[in-house]
């Protein structure tokens, strides 16, 4: 039986934690009622349809001869994930006892193109840190880039599924310390709890500081949800604000990440560098179809201080591709455009 690990997290706004959940046993098979189901329960409970100009009659009218012409189980869920990939969300998933799904289609653009990838760790520590680095158990990379006698911390954190603990801090800290700016990576970061997202934020900020707002889906209807609710950074015992920093980000920043890279944008010595990031602004809510299968997809919606949807990712400030040819020669331009910024 397969198994998924959802991280429920920060009581305000809940992102994605560690709780885990087992599809049931079948109950009902058929395929034209668990179509049925799940067409309704996306209709009523998934909090984008409208935000992101879905037409969901279209794609259950699009789909329904797939249903009826299904004659396996592995057929049927084809069909299902086909509907899935509308979404375009990364906090979408189904399983079931024989297969996974999870979305991906928000790594395609508009036009059909998949983003850019914009990382290269091997070039990271080959060509920039060499052998200035440590690995934290925590999965935290850090080291110093030196350039023209310029020396710059360099920080990358891969996920947002542990707190920073006194240790992590007693390494990286006299590195901050003695060099003059910070480069900050997190591309291709998945997410995870959002406590951790906004208290680790909150080592860039001098004071308590509005960084968006979320709301809860509450209604059948496509635009039902609870008022907005604010939340805020607090400063920590640790002053990066200080500090010059360079956020470096890809499209594969997402969840929690991608909320991290919001509340960044109100720091006053903090510039986003790179591609924009995936985005998800939501919670991951479980549901069971009939026959057990189970649907996970978002109830809750996240917005900037302006009230605009974070869901689509955060843009850069100063956007940056990385080419083939450059990773080829070892050359990371994100990075070279950050030194480039820290050196002005």
């Amino acid at each position: 039986m397969k198994k998924i690990i959802i991280s429920l997290l920060l009581a305000s706004i809940a992102l994605v934690s560690c709780e885990k959940y087992e599809t049931y046993k079948e109950v009902n098979n058929d395929f034209k009622a668990n179509f049925d189901a799940f067409w309704k329960m996306v209709d009523e409970q998934y909090c984008y349809l409208d935000y992101k100009n879905i037409d969901w009659d279209a794609v259950y009218d699009e789909m329904l001869p797939r249903v009826e012409a299904a004659k396996t189980e592995q057929e049927f869920f084809n069909v299902l994930e086909s509907s899935l990939d509308y979404l375009r969300d990364g906090h979408v998933w189904m399983i079931s006892p024989f297969k996974t799904y999870s979305c991906d289609t928000f790594k395609i653009d508009e036009n059909g193109e998949k983003y850019p990838e914009n990382f290269n760790a091997s070039v990271i520590r080959e060509n920039y840190l060499k052998e200035r680095f440590v690995t934290m158990a925590s999965g935290i990379v850090f080291g110093e880039i030196e350039r023209d006698g310029h020396s710059y911390a360099y920080i990358f954190y891969k996920a947002f599924d542990s707190f920073w603990e006194a240790a992590d801090y007693k390494y990286i800290e006299p590195i901050i310390e003695r060099t003059e700016g910070i480069i900050f990576d997190i591309r291709n970061n998945p997410g995870g709890s959002g406590e951790i997202g906004l208290n680790l934020a909150g080592n860039w900020f001098d004071e308590k500081t509005h960084v968006g707002y979320h709301a809860i889906k509450n209604g059948k209807g496509h635009n039902d949800y609870s008022e907005l609710q604010a939340l805020y950074c607090r400063p920590t015992s640790h002053k990066w604000s200080n500090k010059k920093t360079m956020l470096l980000t890809n499209r594969g920043v997402y969840s929690t990440a991608n909320l991290f890279t919001c509340a960044l944008k109100h720091a006053k010595n903090v510039t986003q560098i790179g591609g924009i990031s995936g985005g998800g602004g939501a919670m991951p809510m479980t549901h069971y179809l009939p026959n057990g299968w189970l649907v996970v997809f978002p109830a809750n919606m996240l917005f900037d201080v302006n009230k605009q949807h974070i869901e689509n990712g955060i843009a850069p400030d100063i956007e940056v591709t990385c080419t083939d040819e450059e990773f080829d020669a070892g050359v990371d331009a994100i990075v070279e455009r950050a030194l480039t910024e820290l050196m002005k």
